[in-house]
């Protein structure tokens, strides 16, 4: 089958099944996402608002805007004149004092909802009802006594805009309000929605209290919290009722500007644009204008209301701006969160929205956000289903890597623009296309092995197996490599077979084999064979097994305990007693595919091959069921504690040995006494001091009279005492295997 190569993707001409169920695949995962965006669960909502808030401080911004400035009612300003609530005639002074600095306009971000109570009419009528007390004052002007009244008539006379509140949810605040002070013009678009349906209504609002009402135009103070707590965006125009209101920043600026006309642009989805004189503030179809923080808190200058109060400010820092009036101090709680600032003075997101209607630098989420959601899931679904599903596995992170790219950059290049359009879900696509692609591959790749696995078990081990399904290294070499290989044998196993019938006897080796075999894995170690009643197992290949010998003992070990917990089963049900014997040596040997050219065995052979199985039969010479070598010792390092057997030659060999028997940490502790008798005695037996050899092994053969190893060393020194040896260096040659 002939195939063609692009761009590193290898299409086969018989694979176009392959591609359109990619293809199709990818076209549902992307159907899932786009129904994830329409959902907007909670967890993707907060982190679509953090790399909202990652690109904003990224953009490319103007400078602050000359306008807008803040008068702020600071900590200063509150130890000068007082504690707040301010008298409203402080307020009429402070409103008063901005108007000679001839300020382009003003505005309140204050709720004035409730009375002055400090006004002297209030105050003698509070006096009067609560302590029965008649107060006059004398020399007071008339224009002092309700300093309502007072500031009332201020805000006749200065451009200012008085804040309120709306109330959504059914909380409590007053249903009516006055005209908006301004003329309204609706223009609709060809197939334009009505807008009102998608304006957020409120039922009532906190509005001044009647004295004031009237006075000065209305701006209302909401920002949208979002779900995290931060601030974002605010509603440029709000409904009350049937009537339409702008934000405070929108109101002030319009006075500021002598414009009294707003204009408000629908179309197919809602809301589009809102024009006051010659700005246009493009907003999202419920009317809310996303605000483009272009710095911390105080980018915009601060006047302290004391300072204005005091005339201490020159005049030519506040002519002609636009100011609005609010606090920064903590105690007044008007503190917000943005995505610069966990705390940020609120009054400061007004000339935040003003800066962006003066120079159209809003952000806005676009009415047709949804269908190019919607087409650029499709498209990236597709794109990357064919690159995760027809590309070799090399080119998935680059593909991932520019298709994540192409989404970054274009909805990066929108966000400049003043479109904020979400990247969130189309890399979510490419993950999803991904892990799913990935986790298929991996089911083809085990769904491969496990054919191989199954094909190869009936004539190799596993763990070779597992290497042929991997595909490492030269399967059908060798190679040369240090081992630890284990022999271990039944005990009298002739005997016992022949009290049993052919299928109790493979019964029994099975109840035998299987939790032995078991051991062994379970310490990292290679099956090699069963022999009979004999099994065969190595470490350290064909994989590295770091601390192999001290593993290998540790088998063993189990393998013991194993025995002696499976022994009284074995004896309820087969009428027969199990003991085990093991071998263990340390040292090089081959180990690679052995046999004929149509049936091979994954094996080892070698010298040391030959001393385990040697050790394994040295296990009944000492009556101990563990023996090994000296190299196994060494290799354990401080992990085990041995007791010392003996030096000699096996049979077949011409180099003597050491070998040892491995004790666990509690059978050493409570064989400490014993051990050091022993310790001593060997050491008698080794120097040639036969007689204190005798003595010592004595002594240890009246304490543990069923203890083999002892009766064996007494036994052969009393030969040694009866025919001392000509030349004796401690090496014992054994007749027998």
């Amino acid at each position: 089958m002939k195939n063609f190569r692009v761009s590193g993707i290898r299409f086969l001409r018989g694979s176009w099944r392959a591609a359109w169920a990619a293809m199709a695949a990818g076209a549902l995962v992307a159907a899932l996402m786009l129904g994830l965006y329409i959902a907007q669960p909670g967890l993707l909502t907060r982190l679509d608002l953090k790399i909202y808030d990652l690109w904003l401080p990224r953009r490319a911004a103007p400078a602050p805007s000359p306008i807008p400035a803040i008068i702020d009612l600071d900590e200063a300003s509150l130890a000068a004149f007082g504690q707040w609530p301010w008298p409203r005639y402080l307020m009429a002074d402070l409103l008063t004092a901005l108007t000679e600095y001839e300020v382009a306009a003003i505005g309140l971000d204050i709720l004035m909802s409730e009375a002055d109570r400090s006004s002297p009419d209030r105050l003698k009528a509070d006096l009067e009802r609560d302590r029965g007390l008649e107060l006059e004052f004398s020399g007071l002007p008339d224009d002092l006594r309700d300093y309502d009244q007072l500031l009332a008539a201020t805000l006749a006379e200065v451009p200012a805009v008085l804040g309120v509140y709306a109330r959504f949810g059914g909380e409590a605040g007053e249903v009516k309000a006055p005209p908006a002070m301004m003329s309204l013009v609706e223009r609709e678009r060809p197939g334009a929605r009505p807008f009102r349906l998608s304006l957020p209504s409120a039922p009532s609002a906190v509005l001044p209290r009647p004295p004031l009402l009237g006075r000065a135009p209305l701006g209302f103070l909401n920002a949208v919290v979002d779900p995290d707590g931060v601030v974002r965006e605010i509603p440029l125009v709000i409904r009350l009722n049937e009537e339409i209101y702008p934000a405070l920043s929108l109101r002030t600026l319009m006075l500021g500007q002598g414009v009294d006309r707003l204009t408000l642009v629908s179309g197919p989805y809602g809301l589009e644009s809102v024009q006051a004189g010659g700005l246009v503030a493009y907003v999202s179809p419920n009317g809310a204008l996303r605000l483009p923080f272009i710095g911390p808190r105080r980018t915009y200058p601060y006047f302290s209301a004391a300072k204005i109060l005091n005339r201490q400010v020159s005049p030519e820092e506040l002519q002609g701006r636009v100011v609005f009036v609010g606090s920064s101090a903590p105690g007044l709680m008007d503190l917000r969160t943005t995505p610069h600032d966990q705390v940020y003075p609120g009054v400061e997101i007004h000339a935040v929205a003003l800066d962006a209607l003066l120079t159209g630098n809003g952000l806005v989420l676009p009415p047709w956000a949804p269908a190019f959601q919607a087409l650029g899931l499709i498209v990236i679904g597709l794109l990357s289903a064919l690159a995760f599903a027809l590309a070799r596995p090399l080119i998935y992170l680059p593909a991932a890597g520019l298709l994540s790219a192409a989404a970054l950059g274009v909805t990066s290049h929108l966000f400049q623009k003043g479109l904020f359009l979400s990247p969130l879900y189309f890399l979510l696509t490419i993950a999803a296309e991904g892990a799913i692609f990935l986790l298929w591959r991996f089911r083809q790749e085990e769904k491969r092995k496990l054919a191989l696995r199954i094909a190869f078990a009936n004539y190799v081990s596993p763990e070779i197996v597992r290497r042929i399904a991997e595909q490492r290294g030269d399967l059908w070499g060798g190679e040369e490599r240090e081992l630890t290989i284990l022999f271990t044998d039944i005990r009298g196993f002739t005997s016992i077979s022949e009290k049993l019938s052919p299928r109790e006897v493979v019964s029994l080796l099975n109840s035998y084999f299987t939790p032995m075999t078991a051991l062994v894995r379970e310490h990292s170690g290679t099956l090699d064979k069963f022999i009979g009643d004999a099994l065969m197992a190595f470490w350290n290949a064909p994989l590295d097994v770091p601390g192999h010998p001290a593993r290998a003992v540790a088998a063993a070990l189990a393998m013991r305990n194993k025995m002696a917990a499976l022994s009284g089963e074995i004896k309820a049900e087969f009428k027969v007693e199990l003991n085990m014997g093991a071998g263990l040596n340390t040292g090089p040997a081959y180990v690679g595919n052995l046999g004929s050219r149509d049936l091979v065995n994954y094996t080892l052979i070698g010298d040391n091959v030959n001393l385990a199985s040697r050790l394994e039969g040295l296990c009944p010479q000492y009556g101990v069921d563990l023996v090994v070598s000296e190299a196994t010792r060494l290799g354990c390092g401080d992990r085990w504690a041995f007791q010392y057997l003996d030096r000699l030659k096996v049979k077949g060999k011409t180099q003597p040995i050491r070998i040892y028997r491995p004790l666990e940490e509690a059978e050493a502790l409570a064989r400490a006494g014993e051990l050091a008798t022993w310790g001593a005695a060997s050491g008698f037996y080794q120097a040639g001091e036969f007689d204190r050899a005798a003595e010592a092994l004595a002594e240890l053969q009246a304490r543990h009279p069923e203890t083999k190893l002892y009766a064996v060393y007494a036994h052969r020194v009393a030969k040694l005492r009866e025919h001392p040896p000509t030349h004796w260096d401690g090496i014992w040659t054994m007749k027998v295997k």
